[in-house]
């Protein structure tokens, strides 16, 4: 922990010195009936898009910091998205499509990214990242599928996929080097990963209905593969 203080502060460091560098952006495009854009910026070289169509949208972003990036995109109807940046170098895209998606990212520390994208009905993502160099992607298909991402410490890597009805994936990361990948396929099924190690991995898929997996990783370098098919698999993971 005490190499990541000192990455990070030097990274911080270094983005101080180029502050003077850039103004900020904002672009709003609205196409259609009853659309909501806020965007706040403060600091330097922030940049955030919004391109709603359709009816009904609220967008939401609020940058602080120093050259961060939001680009939200909306078609269908009903959707919400709300960004909030307060660290350097953060980059949000959401992509909402069909009809009453909700997307809440809120990313501060430095050069973090997420990538969300909703097809579907009434799904539902929430991340939030902190740290330096971290990742987290979520993609939603079909209808009521929740996504959960606290993502904080150095270079994790997050990837969650849910193509189906009702699914929930829970994932808590922190540390440094850790990744996880979650496929959902089917409906009602639950992942839930935690990991506070380094150089750890993380895989769960589920094919089917009502299956859930559970995955702890405390130590270093650990592996863990969790595969389900069928109707109301449990499987538990715990590593140390």
């Amino acid at each position: 922990m005490l190499k990541f203080n000192a990455l990070f502060a030097a990274v911080l460091a270094v983005s101080a010195t180029q502050a003077f560098a850039a103004g900020s952006d904002a672009l709003v495009q609205q196409t259609g009936v009853d659309q909501l854009a806020n965007v706040y910026q403060e600091g330097v070289g922030q940049i955030s898009k919004v391109y709603q169509t359709g009816f009904a949208h609220t967008a939401t972003t609020s940058q602080s910091g120093e050259e961060n990036s939001s680009k939200v995109t909306q078609g269908g109807a009903w959707h919400d998205a709300t960004v909030t940046q307060t660290g350097i170098k953060g980059k949000v895209k959401i992509t909402q499509n069909d009809w009453n998606n909700d997307t809440t990212v809120e990313q501060a520390g430095y050069a973090n990214t997420a990538d969300v994208t909703q097809d579907g009905w009434n799904n539902d993502a929430e991340l939030n990242q902190d740290g330096a160099f971290n990742s987290s992607t979520v993609v939603q298909t079909g209808e009521s599928n929740d996504a959960f991402v606290d993502q904080i410490g150095m270079k994790g890597d997050i990837d969650i996929s849910q193509d189906g009805n009702r699914n929930v994936a829970d994932v808590d990361q922190d540390g440094e080097w850790n990744t996880v990948d979650v496929t959902q396929l089917g409906d009602r099924n639950v992942a839930d990963i935690d990991q506070t190690s380094a150089f750890s991995h993380a895989n769960v898929m589920q094919d089917g209905v009502q299956n859930m997996a559970t995955v702890l990783q405390t130590g270093f370098g650990d592996f863990a593969t969790v595969s389900q098919i069928g109707t109301a698999n449990t499987a538990t993971v715990t590593q140390h």
